[in-house]
């Protein structure tokens, strides 16, 4: 029952009875509980300002100024343990600013409802042994999930972040998005199965192609027929019993570097450039994803750089995914073939790794190619430094692959040359270093994040069972 109120609540449907139940556990001050902190990722000092600010706010009633007040304090300290780890109730309270009686009480809630175990007595503040508390992964989980264009992956993560288990599926050429869906839905079920000592409270998947969060529509996906329009998250949805969400491949990518980086002073300011099949960019802001209006901010492979260009997927002439994705690699180092450039090369096995090997091996038709593409990624990389004006821009994904060395330093001569001396000076351009798929952790992180942040429901369950027993007992 409780899980499929969960589901309705979580997520964007518009049947009736959902409506009814969002409606029903919306209302009234409750209507505060799911107001903030409710997508994207959470920087602590923007929880520390959005509680000053609830305080603050004197015109309103004290009822419903303290309960969301409550609401962000609770964020904040599940926050905190999700980057400390381990922490005393003391530490928590230095970290927070909040008064010890308030970290005892949260903590008390968390520790009812699960989401926190306590582990024993761990080093405290001035010497003293104090008793750690932590985030329950034995618990609670969620998943994450990648899906490219020939294959798809699971992780089981727990609510801290971390990959407990990896399964990966492939995709076949002729399969439709109702098929693999539908085998990705069968994954999700068979985890809960496997996993029934744990609770697993919600699912994300990661995918290409610009994503229309309200409409649950995929606009496109380049070099993939059949998913335009298509409702993944309502199909993924059917039977699972949790929210889903769905993210693009390259807005999760940025997510996992928000996650994994979050102590990093640049990654509040950053973007993570996905060049591959397509060209993406997830971008973080301020400490949060930008997603935009219908969720399909990013999309900077879709620029025009040339005006009477070649027709693109998106509909647009001469976007920028156009002349420097592995499709226009491809495209280039043909026609330096067909010119009878000398090359180790065939035209008809011109697959990734082919090509990494010969670029690496200094094959003059492969480094030629791979060198123009990485100098129009650079083109690409300086509008958006002049429009974003990030901290740090992450490079990533197959095209990356091919030659990662080679690649940064394109881009980087190529933007040193394009922008403003002092914007340059104050910019890292790096290659990915996360170990695990940067869209699949991502993903498993962003739905960690969703459960972080909205822990009232589970709250509720809590108080309501506590309440049915003490009912029962009396």
């Amino acid at each position: 029952m409780f899980a499929s109120i969960r589901e309705m609540i979580g997520q964007k449907t518009t049947d009736s009875r959902s409506r009814a139940v969002r409606g029903a556990w919306h209302g009234g001050n409750a209507s505060i509980r799911y107001a903030c902190i409710t997508t994207g990722g959470i920087a602590t000092n923007d929880i520390v300002r959005w509680r000053e600010e609830v305080m603050n706010q004197s015109n309103k009633p004290a009822s419903i100024n303290q309960e969301r007040s409550q609401l962000i304090n609770r964020a904040l300290i599940l926050n905190l343990l999700r980057q400390e780890g381990i922490c005393s109730r003391a530490t928590l309270s230095r970290l927070s600013g909040l008064k010890q009686a308030t970290i005892t009480n949260i903590a008390a809630e968390l520790i009812q409802c699960g989401l926190v175990v306590e582990t024993g007595l761990i080093p405290g503040e001035k010497g003293r042994r104090s008793i750690g508390v932590t985030l329950n992964d034995a618990r609670y989980k969620v998943i994450g999930i990648s899906m490219t264009r020939d294959q798809f992956y699971v992780d089981l993560v727990g609510i801290s972040g971390k990959v407990y288990e990896t399964r990966s599926f492939e995709i076949s050429q002729t399969e439709g998005p109702q098929s693999v869906l539908s085998r990705i839905r069968t994954a999700i079920l068979q985890l809960q199965q496997d996993y029934a000592d744990s609770e697993l409270l919600a699912a994300c998947l990661a995918m290409p192609g610009p994503y229309l969060e309200d409409l649950d529509r995929l606009l496109f996906v380049t070099e993939l027929s059949g998913w335009q329009n298509f409702p993944i998250r309502a199909v993924l949805s059917e039977g699972v019993g949790m929210p889903i969400y769905v993210l693009n491949d390259a807005k999760a990518s940025a997510f996992a570097q928000l996650w994994s980086r979050w102590q990093e002073p640049a990654v509040q300011n950053m973007a993570y450039i996905l060049a591959g099949q397509g060209v993406g960019c997830g971008m973080i802001s301020d400490g949060k994803l930008v997603s935009g209006q219908h969720g399909i901010a990013g999309e900077f492979g879709h620029s025009s750089i040339k005006f009477d260009g070649p027709l693109c997927e998106c509909g647009n002439h001469g976007c920028l995914e156009k002349y420097c994705s592995l499709s226009a690699l491809r495209s280039e180092i043909r026609d330096l073939l067909r010119a009878h450039q000398p090359s180790c090369l065939d035209a008809g096995n011109l697959h990734d790794e082919a090509i990494a090997l010969a670029v690496r091996a200094g094959d003059p038709v492969a480094v030629q190619a791979y060198e123009h593409v990485c100098e129009r990624l650079g083109v690409g990389v300086i509008s958006l430094i002049n429009q974003m004006n990030p901290g740090l821009i992450v490079l990533g994904d197959a095209l990356v692959d091919i030659c990662p060395e080679r690649l940064l330093e394109v881009v980087r001569r190529c933007v040193e040359a394009g922008v403003n001396e002092r914007i340059y000076s104050d910019l890292a351009i790096e290659i990915n270093q996360l170990e695990e798929s940067p869209a699949l952790l991502g993903a498993g992180a962003y739905a960690a994040q969703q459960v972080l942040a909205n822990p009232g429901m589970l709250i509720y369950e809590a108080d309501f069972r506590s309440g049915r027993a003490s009912s029962e007992a009396t």
